[in-house]
């Protein structure tokens, strides 16, 4: 693989030499040019070496002859170890190339490039800077060479700053909650077992909510809380469906449900106990179905919406749960706007009340070291037939096919496993790498698996044309969920894909 060397900031240097001259005489157009013309880097890059990274000699080093920089916008992977590098280095003809390389309380060490171009370079204490002294000597320069490490695994789910919040209410004690996406805000509805709370925000990275309590002139079942475009529902104990505008005034409609699965776009859905057996129903109401005897009727997943390329229309799927039997199910459903179908049984373990959403991951191909985002299902939480389920299970082709993700995208230990939480995305703009809130917690991450290898994406050449300022961050918010003994855990967590909160490159 060849890399592309030469950076856009050499069109930068004409642009400025260029305005130099209509301000100059003569005489200082020709030192300028002098300067740049005799004591430039025309290329940069490091040599292969396997044992410290794959594609070592494909990594991108944007050349900045205005400034006097040398560096790696995309950092190199988290753990690489640069105190071994080996450079290769064009210039044009110097009589001096030289490198001073830092050393802890010591005095920098100094490489003549010209006679000994093989020797390693130690970065691990700073920037190396680079000495040229052009041919007739008249002329000379110093760069600035930086070669950037992360500072964190790109590639993992990391939940370190963005630890546990509680989880927003007016009421004390708690002992259950429901949270939803309703348009543009979240709710999040709490009981103590006698009163309600129900708070809202549009921000929930900053933890800005607005708590109210409600009163019902029924029992409602908080676990049954649900939310489509453009109302919101709750099941009474007694199964009767119940829907509000705001989540103050509840409304019956006079259907007796037994569960309700979701909304897909402004239709409810869900499935009703019948003196016939369960039925498959919607409100506003549609043509009913007998519901398939392996269909499950309770303790499905959250529903998940998603356009698929086997299909014209989007869809919505939902996981595991327990049929009319009580038996855990595997399978995977879904809906396509009329009917329900069976897409999988591919999960790898029955499972019930697990938390699933949509996320973007980043993998890195091991041969190439591209990285590339890619779209997914993320299953996690839950309850199997041993117990809790602590695993982290990914789709990425519409929930057909499962696997165990690996470790890097596994819960931390601290994240205890839990039944009936729900995972939430919601985007944030931000304007900054890493940002977060100084309210939230620090955290140990997941630790590196011994056969992680670090690896580097390939990079090309942007074709962009203004900064970027700012991009969004999806975050992943886990509220709640119960023990194995019915606690609630009083907690919201807040994770992230470490690569997404990074500044796109340009």
């Amino acid at each position: 693989m060849k890399s592309k060397l030469l950076s856009i900031f050499a069109a930068g240097l004409l642009a400025s030499t260029g305005a130099l001259t209509s301000c100059n005489d003569d005489d200082d157009n020709m030192d300028v040019e002098l300067i740049y013309a005799s004591t430039q880097v025309k290329s940069f890059s490091l040599k292969a070496n396997t044992n410290i990274l794959s594609g070592l000699d494909s990594v991108f080093f944007s050349i900045d002859l205005v400034n006097a920089r040398i560096f790696n916008a995309d950092s190199l992977p988290y753990g690489t170890k640069v105190s071994n590098l080996v450079l290769n280095i064009t210039t044009d003809a110097c009589s001096k190339v030289e490198l001073n390389v830092p050393r802890k309380n010591a005095a920098d060490t100094v490489i003549n490039y010209l006679t000994n171009s093989t020797d390693s370079v130690d970065f691990s204490n700073g920037p190396v800077k680079l000495h040229l002294v052009s041919y007739d000597g008249k002329a000379e320069r110093d760069y600035i060479i930086n070669v950037n490490v992360h500072q964190m695994v790109p590639d993992s789910l990391y939940w370190n700053q963005l630890a546990m919040r509680t989880l927003p209410s007016s009421i004390a004690a708690l002992k259950a909650q429901k949270t939803v996406k309703y348009g543009d805000k979240v709710l999040c509805l709490t009981s103590n077992g006698v009163r309600f709370s129900l708070a809202s925000t549009t921000d929930p990275y900053n933890d800005d909510w607005q708590s109210r309590t409600v009163t019902f002139n029924f029992t409602p079942d908080i676990n049954s809380f649900a939310a489509t475009d453009d109302a919101l529902y709750i099941l009474a104990t007694d199964g009767t469906l119940y829907t509000s505008a705001d989540g103050t005034s509840w409304t019956s409609t006079a259907q007796q449900w037994h569960t309700i699965y979701g909304n897909y776009g402004n239709r409810l859905l869900g499935v009703k106990n019948t003196a016939a057996g369960y039925t498959l129903v919607t409100w506003p109401q549609t043509a009913e179905a007998a519901a398939p005897a392996d269909f499950p009727v309770d303790g499905v997943s959250s529903l998940c919406e998603l356009s698929s390329k086997w299909t014209t229309d989007n869809q919505v799927v939902m996981l595991g749960g327990r049929n009319a039997d009580g038996e855990l199910m595997r399978d995977i459903w879904g809906y396509d706007g009329s009917r329900w179908a069976k897409l999988s049984r591919n999960f790898p373990t029955p499972i019930a009340n697990a938390s699933m959403f949509d996320y973007t991951i980043a993998e890195t191909d091991t041969l190439s070291w591209r990285t590339k985002e890619l779209s997914v299902l993320i299953a996690m939480c839950g309850e199997d037939e041993i117990g809790l389920n602590r695993k982290v299970y990914v789709s990425r082709n519409s929930g057909i096919d499962w696997k165990e993700g690996d470790d890097l995208l596994q819960l931390p230990d601290y994240i205890a496993p839990r039944s009936m939480a729900q995972a939430i995305v919601v985007n944030r703009l931000t304007t900054e790498s890493r940002s977060a809130s100084s309210a939230w917690k620090e955290y140990r991450p997941t630790p590196l698996p011994r056969w992680w290898e670090p690896a580097q994406p390939l990079q090309l050449m942007s074709r962009a044309v203004a900064p970027v300022t700012e991009w969004e961050v999806p975050y992943i918010y886990l509220f709640g969920g119960y023990d194995g003994l019915g606690n609630i855990y009083n907690s919201v967590w807040r994770g992230v894909i470490n690569r997404l909160t990074f500044k796109p490159l340009q």
